[in-house]
């Protein structure tokens, strides 16, 4: 029986890396409390993507190839910052969340969007009167 071709250790790692941010961006549309579960991959996708580099750079890819990679890696720390800020000013976020969930029509959506919109999320975050 023949042996099958293995990949390369950077084809590997970028695989890996794609399927975690797909699962993490999938992840970041869940409703507010749940969608924290999209950190758990978008860090792994960080930290296949360092694999990534490192196994490039280790072959002597490309630049263009290795600069692709890296904005990608910086695309999904985006994501997780995305998905993490919210959460530090969680008082804020979790109140409009409540807003907008009880708000069945467009004009009650509008109310909830325009007294959020009034308040400044750091001052009252920070507790500032």
């Amino acid at each position: 029986m023949p042996e099958r071709p293995t990949a390369p250790p950077a084809v590997i790692h970028s695989r890996r890396s794609t399927g975690y941010v797909l699962l993490g961006f999938l992840a970041t549309f869940m409703p507010m409390p749940f969608n924290i579960v999209a950190i758990v991959p978008l860090v792994a996708a960080v930290v296949e993507s360092v694999l990534t580099l490192r196994a490039m750079r280790e072959a002597k890819a490309p630049r263009a190839t290795r600069q692709w990679t890296g904005v990608s890696l910086a695309v999904t720390v985006m994501l997780i910052a995305m998905v993490g800020v919210p959460y530090l000013f969680w008082g804020a976020t979790s109140s409009y969340q409540k807003c907008m969930d009880g708000a069945n029509t467009n004009i009650a959506q509008a109310s909830c969007k325009n007294s959020f919109a009034d308040t400044n999320l750091l001052h009252s975050y920070l507790g500032g009167s």
